[in-house]
């Protein structure tokens, strides 16, 4: 009798150990960047903000409650730059600013995230014009919706030195500011709604 209990408590500890709880899986995300914004201003010769666009915006993110597993990734097209004329677009794209043709994207991935509610609090690394750096920011969940299939929304604006990657063009004589805010809204979907959309 005492054999057939300590037989039945090894096997007992043994299912314990094989059923552990696992930890949870985060829910990911894929970018849907044909309903996601990135919208930059500088000023130019110190007397107004000039606003640009960049049209070409992908990413993934991951969340999960503790964040411990949370990510967020974001890439931009450098030659989605967008000003409204065509001139200024092309000297953008060249050696002067972006160089695009050598610096492809522009890209954030995070390496720490902090959650507050619907807020999130990210330390990551900003990689531009051949130039990494540490940047971080706070990310607002914007929304969510179970309408064109299950979305959620993310913001965050955030200001950055041109100078701090390589672009001085213009600074000299205070032509075109240093200073660049940027604003990104970005609008996710599930991974197998972005397989069905094409992405």
């Amino acid at each position: 009798m005492q054999i057939t209990v300590i037989v039945l408590a090894a096997a007992l500890c043994g299912i314990a150990v094989t059923h552990s709880i696992a930890p949870p899986v985060p829910q990911e995300w894929q970018v849907d960047g044909a309903h996601s914004s990135v919208v930059f201003k500088v000023k130019h010769v110190n007397a107004t903000w000039f606003y640009g666009t960049f049209a070409n915006v992908t990413g993934a993110v991951a969340l999960d409650a503790d964040a411990a597993q949370c990510k967020f990734a974001v890439t931009i097209a450098a030659d989605s730059i967008d000003t409204r004329n065509d001139d200024r677009n092309k000297h953008l794209k060249g050696p002067d600013f972006f160089d695009v043709k050598q610096y492809a994207t522009i890209a954030f991935k995070s390496s720490k995230v902090k959650v507050d509610g619907d807020s999130y609090l990210v330390d990551g690394e900003l990689n531009m014009h051949g130039v990494r750096r540490p940047l971080q920011v706070t990310i607002a969940k914007t929304g969510e919706s179970d309408s064109m299939g299950k979305r959620v929304g993310f913001e965050t604006t955030f200001t950055i030195k041109r100078s701090d990657f390589g672009m001085t063009y213009g600074l000299a004589k205070n032509g075109i500011g240093d200073e660049v805010a940027l604003t990104i809204a970005i609008e996710c979907i599930t991974p197998e709604k972005a397989e069905q959309s094409g992405k």
